[in-house]
């Protein structure tokens, strides 16, 4: 990626990350960059605390620009791979907003969610968790390679642990 590749615009949430140029499926967009951060560190950034991108079990990346940028769609055109980088799951267009599915990277046992406004016909009104997404959905992005790998290696160890998982993020939350 060139540093004319993307840019940070208005749009219809506040800011998002945009491409100056198209992109084709499966091609790197950018890479996501900050300091890591514990779980307790990024929930008192208080409304600033949806930024962080989580990485591992506790571990969060507190996102510089332009990634901080990067918004959230139910219908991504964009999904992660190798815990920080960002990659077209489709064509780009250029001047098209760069959107992500914030699920694919969250699995804290339900402690923090945020309502929706991607405008999407998939919409499902509130992100959540990945353990939270209909199966369907869970399969389609593991399938796509684009689920943070400490969340993907919980689906590799245990294919029927979906209500086990759940439960028991639910019990260690509290």
């Amino acid at each position: 990626m060139t540093e004319d590749s993307i840019v940070v615009s208005v749009c219809d949430l506040g800011l998002g990350i945009f491409a100056r140029r198209p992109f084709k499926a499966a091609e790197y967009l950018l890479r996501f960059a900050g300091p890591i951060i514990d779980l307790e560190t990024a929930l008192a950034k208080g409304d600033k605390k949806g930024n962080p991108l989580q990485i591992g079990d506790n571990h969060y990346l507190d996102l510089l620009p332009p990634g901080v940028y990067v918004n959230h769609s139910c219908d991504p055109n964009a999904g992660m791979r190798n815990s920080v980088e960002l990659h077209a799951l489709r064509n780009i267009e250029v001047g098209e907003e760069i959107r992500m599915d914030y699920s694919t990277t969250m699995l804290e046992g339900g402690c923090w969610t945020m309502d929706c406004r991607c405008g999407s016909k998939k919409c499902r009104h509130v992100i959540r968790d990945f353990d939270q997404l209909p199966s369907s959905l869970r399969e389609t992005y593991l399938a796509q390679g684009i689920v943070q790998p400490f969340i993907a290696a919980q689906y590799q160890k245990e294919p029927n642990h979906t209500s086990e998982f759940t439960s028991l993020t639910r019990r260690n939350s509290r």
